[in-house]
């Protein structure tokens, strides 16, 4: 099966439930570029409780558009928040911890909306994508709740469902997947919804890490990380976490 969200995804953010009833999440990484390329989902940092992004070369100059925590865990409440890069990440781990109920629905969507995309471009900036994965009292069979979103120049767009144990994820990423693109042109629907076999974090970044094995003849190939999630009461905040990097620095 091919990556549903085209060849270039970008960066891509899937969350919802596995079959076996866990919520997970994982964030995908793709790139055109040596430096895009060039990069790896660094192991969970306990004591950041997050997933970096980082260069391979440790001496590379930072760049805070390609290095960044991606993926933040409040090991004690259990909260997971996902972003391609790190003012969502902060904001969202810091606003979801003191929100509850119909504020923690649209906070999302507020945050991307006074962030706005990335700052990379003038003409065509990278859209910021974000999730956030928490507890909620609203089901008692389901009891996590996500949100995602999406925010490209001054458009912006959230969803939340509560998760089930279906096997299906949702995604958002922030390219349209054609190689060649113009304009950044990333998809601001949310009807698209993957399906998935994996009942583990590992199985579930080797499923979308194996399934976007696109090659390029003028880039090559394309895919760089994919770092998983499945809270299943392993790990940080009940979070098994496991990734799959093109690199293998640590």
């Amino acid at each position: 099966m091919a990556n549903p969200g085209g060849n270039y995804p970008g960066r891509q953010i899937f969350v919802g439930g596995l079959k076996c009833g866990h919520p997970a999440f994982a964030y995908f990484g793709s790139g055109r570029s040596s430096r895009s390329q060039q990069r790896y989902a660094a192991p969970f940092d306990e004591r950041e409780s997050a997933v970096r992004i980082k260069h391979v070369d440790p001496d590379e100059k930072f760049d805070s558009f390609r290095h960044y925590q991606a993926v933040k865990i409040n090991p004690e409440t259990g909260l997971a928040v996902i972003s391609n890069s790190q003012a969502p990440v902060d904001m969202l781990a810091e606003g979801y911890s003191s929100k509850s109920g119909d504020e923690r629905r649209h906070f999302l969507y507020r945050c991307l909306k006074l962030i706005g995309p990335e700052n990379d471009s003038r003409e065509n900036p990278t859209p910021r994508i974000a999730a956030a994965l928490f507890p909620t009292t609203d089901r008692k069979q389901f009891p996590f709740m996500y949100v995602i979103g999406i925010v490209k120049s001054n458009r912006c767009i959230q969803d939340d469902r509560i998760t089930g144990g279906e096997g299906r994820l949702q995604y958002v990423q922030t390219y349209d997947g054609h190689v060649d693109y113009g304009p950044f042109n990333a998809p601001l629907l949310f009807s698209s919804e993957m399906h998935v076999g994996a009942t583990t974090a590992r199985q579930l970044a080797d499923e979308i890490y194996d399934m976007s094995d696109y090659v390029d003849p003028k880039y090559g190939e394309l895919r760089v990380w994919c770092v998983a999630g499945v809270r299943n009461g392993n790990g940080p905040g009940g979070w098994e976490i496991a990734g799959r990097n093109r690199h293998q620095v640590e």
